[in-house]
């Protein structure tokens, strides 16, 4: 027998059709996230979102509704604890751990970013971090490092396969990176078969006009560092990349990047070839 009767709708298609809506809703969220991120998601749509995991066959949008409401935001539930999270109506105690867990892994996650990410604000620190980065990179590639004021790492990532990495698709997620991080300042780095790279035409070009576009933002691009087998080229140190801040907070981060002021380059180097060796020799 069909599942229509005189033209009406039976339990079972109502079933069907109601299954089918949250299995399309449950998708599209997902969707979002991963293209928006979850800073784009609203406080009930991310708890729903973990839901998903522990409740994989109910809807579970009103019950993220009363699990915000209760708690008083998506941060209130995920430290609200396991019992006060199992003793809401309709969570139970597999989606009460799951959320419980989330929550010490986003307190973990912070504390991570506040204190056990590297200090890359000056010179010496992003060139000796950079070269002994480069052996892990595949190939060649343009990474855009995200800074903290006081210059610690909020977010690396590559942000362009080759020698071409000012093209419009590859910047407007570095932007992106730099406003979702909310960075005081940026670094390039680009990965380069040479063994003593120097910057091209294109790279003198468009660094200084990428700076620009940051600097609309309030973001400072404090260098483009070109990384070889056997050394680096510091487009700021060179003055290929003369920076220009706003006044303020960004001139201080701009000024301690290149160290006080009358220490030469080559000092400078031979100060980090020193600690260089000095961090090979602790190596087993």
């Amino acid at each position: 027998m069909n599942s229509m009767e005189n033209g009406k709708n039976t339990p079972s298609s109502r079933s069907s059709a109601n299954s089918a809506t949250h299995a399309g809703h449950r998708e599209r969220l997902r969707r979002r996230a991963e293209a928006e991120g979850a800073e784009a998601l609203r406080a009930h749509e991310l708890i729903e979102l973990l839901l998903f995991y522990a409740i994989p066959r109910r809807d579970v949008n009103a019950l993220a509704h009363e699990l915000v409401c209760r708690f008083g935001g998506a941060q209130g539930v995920l430290t609200a604890g396991e019992e006060a999270l199992a003793a809401t109506p309709g969570v139970g105690r597999r989606a009460a751990r799951l959320l419980a867990r989330m929550g010490g892994l986003c307190a973990a996650y912070a504390d991570l970013r506040a204190e056990d990410r590297p200090l890359l604000g000056n010179l010496r620190a992003f060139r000796s971090f950079a070269c002994r980065y480069r052996p892990f990179v595949e190939g060649e590639q343009t990474w855009q490092f995200c800074l903290s004021y006081e210059g610690r790492l909020l977010l690396a990532r590559p942000i362009a396969p080759g020698r071409a990495w000012a093209e419009s698709e590859y910047l407007r997620e570095a932007l992106d990176d730099a406003l979702s991080s909310h960075a005081s300042s940026a670094l390039l780095a680009q990965f380069v078969a040479e063994p003593s790279p120097v910057p091209d035409d294109y790279d003198r070009e468009n660094t200084p006009r990428y700076a620009r576009t940051l600097l609309q933002v309030e973001v400072a691009l404090l260098d483009h560092l070109l990384v070889g087998a056997q050394g680096a080229y510091s487009m700021r140190e060179h003055r290929d990349l003369c920076l220009t801040t706003q006044a303020g907070e960004r001139d201080a981060i701009a000024e301690r990047y290149l160290g006080p002021q009358g220490v030469s380059p080559n000092r400078l180097r031979e100060e980090e070839g020193a600690e260089r060796a000095a961090f090979d020799a602790d190596q087993p």
